[in-house]
């Protein structure tokens, strides 16, 4: 289907869940294609279906979910990748599955910015999502992350200690080089 032709149908959020959670292959897949038209307004409710109990669902929403992010990261869209971070955010609560969790934080560790560092070094305290939240934190440059990190070493006890030491000597080795 071309661009001009996806366009003219307008896909909503209801319209794409309604596909995402009741289609079959093909049109989950149109959907997944599809997810990008409406953005952000479906990161938290792809969550939900992933979290649902529908295994074909909740893959298809994964992908839509990926794609959402990953286009929000395009160059000349901040607004929208802050829009996006912010919506990820709310998938790391804990009314949320794990697997729901760790994916919004690996997302969030590719679109992510220094402004999220306090949120995410909160999750350091989450034995649930520690370790998703210490590689998303590792992945995003800033001085605030770092001082995040450095700040929970406070009080943080082994392993967490030692990973977050890691992913201190690993964030000097990739972002002081540049």
């Amino acid at each position: 289907m071309s661009i001009p032709a996806i366009l003219a149908q307008r896909p909503t959020a209801a319209s794409l869940l309604a596909d995402i959670t009741a289609g079959d292959t093909e049109t989950r897949q149109r959907a997944i294609e599809q997810s990008v038209l409406v953005g952000t307004p479906l990161i938290v409710p792809l969550g939900r279906v992933m979290a649902g109990s529908d295994p074909a669902a909740g893959k298809a929403a994964l992908e839509a979910l990926r794609c959402v992010a990953h286009h929000c990261a395009r160059p000349g869209a901040g607004a929208e990748r802050a829009t996006a971070a912010r919506e990820l955010l709310k998938l790391t609560e804990a009314a949320f599955p794990r697997h729901v969790r760790s994916e919004a934080l690996m997302l969030l560790g590719c679109i992510g910015t220094a402004e999220h560092a306090p949120a995410l070094a909160r999750l350091l305290k989450d034995p649930q999502v520690q370790t998703d939240a210490l590689m998303a934190l590792q992945r995003i440059p800033g001085a605030a992350v770092d001082r995040a990190l450095r700040n929970a070493l406070t009080g943080a006890a082994q392993p967490l200690r030692g990973a977050i030491e890691l992913a201190l000597q690993a964030r000097v080795r990739r972002f002081r080089r540049r």
